[in-house]
């Protein structure tokens, strides 16, 4: 009988299943005597499945994304046999061999081959996964729920290590980089309190005014912000006529930020086709690259309840992994996917208290001039506000952000440009005649 060792194999994964023996024998394909073998025909036969599972045959794949990708030569990936396996060497070349002529005999070589990675080629099996879940916390068990916990778990479990983020998944919000906070605020005495309390006004709101938001429900207050002024006025959608008020806050200290736009550049590449549990590692890998765009997109005024998903999975995060990071970072779909968000944890949201006056605001009076392009204020100011330390005795939370003093600004909306993609609309009977077959 012939053996191999582990080193000609050299896969992890197959190693790690008790399948070698520690044995004293001969290696078929190193010629030396090794203590951790195999027989030569299981492995050969094991590897030559796993393989088989781990790819599909693109004329298997669904018709659509078989013409996209065969006719589009710049999205064709399909291989045959062979070429795929060159790209996952053995530790011998030898056995490699051998397992390509087993795979050969098993599989037809005139077709060409795919990774079964739950990308264009077929669909992701996450996405019944994510069905069952937007089910279950909508119309089952919104609290409390144990299935749902379930699937984030194994979604996410591939950017963590023992509830510890990766750190090549991490973004440092650091003291010098500015955080821009905007609001409507089109009544005069909406203007007043922000002038005279920017910190509180244009920080994250208090409980008993935090309403419905992307990441957090109503009651539960987080910290909003961009990296841009810009982008914090896209963030808010105001209309032609409104008047913006915005301000730049910074961090007190680094804050550890989950960054959703790496997730994209998880590779399945990474993910040996050799393993046990290739097909669901890498169709969640593919799957958690959507989690981006579901986090970033803004629910419509008609429709606010798409924000349960979301709120869903932040309150996921903040309980998972709040030891370890402060928040999350996500582009603005408002700006094309340009430009940063930033949502911060409700225990990392307080900002440090900072006033104008230690008076309270009575009475406001504005003048705007459009012509030098000039808005000014005038405050009338009444009896003493409570005394600072007071209020900090009373508030246990620590403070992570402050307000920038003199980055208070006052905008006026003129004009709301969409921005579109034109897209060609190509058709013909030859796209037709191929979906009838």
């Amino acid at each position: 009988m012939n053996y191999v060792c582990s080193e000609c194999v050299n896969i992890e994964s197959i190693k790690n299943e008790n399948f070698f023996k520690y044995d004293e024998e001969l290696c078929f394909y190193c010629g030396k005597i090794k203590h951790n073998v195999a027989e030569k025909e299981k492995v050969i036969s094991r590897l030559a499945l796993r393989f088989s599972n781990a790819i599909l045959p693109l004329s298997k794949c669904p018709t659509f994304n078989y013409q996209i990708n065969y006719l589009d030569n710049k999205e064709l990936k399909a291989s045959n046999i062979s070429d795929m396996l060159n790209e996952n060497w053995l530790g011998c070349e030898n056995l490699k061999n051998d397992v390509l002529i087993r795979l050969k005999e098993d599989l037809s070589n005139d077709d060409y081959f795919v990774y079964n990675d739950g990308g264009a080629y077929k669909k992701n099996d996450y996405d019944n996964k994510w069905s069952v879940f937007l089910r279950s916390i909508h119309y089952e068990h919104r609290f409390f729920n144990h299935e749902a916990k379930e699937f984030l778990d194994s979604l996410f479990s591939i950017i963590h290590e023992n509830d510890v983020i990766n750190y090549d998944m991490i973004y440092e919000l650091n003291p010098n980089i500015p955080i821009f906070r905007a609001r409507i605020a089109n009544k005069p005495e909406e203007r007043a309190r922000i002038y005279s309390d920017p910190a509180n006004e244009l920080g994250a709101a208090p409980v008993s005014l935090a309403g419905e938001q992307r990441m957090t429900p109503q009651g539960i207050s987080a910290f909003y912000g961009s990296d841009s002024r810009d982008i914090a006025f896209s963030e808010i959608r105001a209309a032609v006529g409104d008047v913006i008020m915005s301000a730049e806050f910074r961090s007190v200290k680094t804050l550890r930020l989950l960054d959703l736009n790496k997730l994209i550049e998880l590779k399945t590449k990474n993910i040996c086709p050799f393993n046990k549990n290739f097909v669901e590692e890498s169709h969640k890998t593919n799957f958690i690259k959507n989690i981006k765009y579901l986090l970033s997109k803004p629910a419509s005024e008609k429709d606010k309840s798409v924000y349960l998903r979301t709120q869903v999975i932040f309150e996921y995060l903040y309980v998972k992994f709040g030891n370890s990071i402060h928040g999350i970072l996500f582009n603005s779909v408002q700006n094309d996917m340009s430009g940063n968000n930033f949502a911060i944890f409700p225990k990392c949201s307080k900002v440090k208290y900072f006033s104008y006056t230690s008076r309270k605001v009575v009475e406001s009076t504005e003048i705007i001039s459009g012509e030098y392009g000039l808005y000014m204020y005038y405050l009338s100011l009444g009896e003493e506000k409570q005394d600072y330390v007071t209020i900090k005795d009373f508030s246990k939370e620590k403070e992570y952000l402050e307000f920038i003093e003199e980055s208070l600004q006052v905008d006026y909306v003129s004009a709301v440009i969409t921005r579109t993609k034109k897209f060609k609309v190509d058709g013909g009977e030859g796209l037709y005649e191929w979906e009838k077959r």
